[in-house]
């Protein structure tokens, strides 16, 4: 089976934004589940010059901006806020493995 590379990327502000460390957490422990290298992740951090542009730039790739905090896998909006660990290892295995 070829896997398919998922990327997350977490719409949030970094500096004491205890919903990104419990995203961040999440990815870290759901990881093991996946292939190695599988499953890679980022934080779009919206304090920075960079994080905003890329809000912007996932803004108009989703047609809507994503809301802070927010799961953006391979570059779709999949949570409008931080999930549960269930939850977001059942959105990645679904964008591995579409059903």
């Amino acid at each position: 089976m070829d896997s398919q590379n998922v990327m997350v990327e977490i719409v949030a502000k970094k500096k004491g934004c205890m919903l990104c460390d419990l995203a961040l957490a999440i990815l870290e422990e759901i990881a093991p589940e996946f292939e190695k290298g599988v499953l890679q992740w980022e934080v779009v951090d919206v304090s920075s010059r960079e994080g905003v542009m890329r809000h912007a730039e996932l803004g108009a790739i989703c047609k809507r901006m994503p809301a802070v905090p927010s799961i953006i896998i391979n570059e779709r909006i999949a949570f409008d806020n931080i999930p549960d660990m269930e939850a977001l290892s059942a959105a990645v295995r679904e964008t591995i493995e579409p059903q």
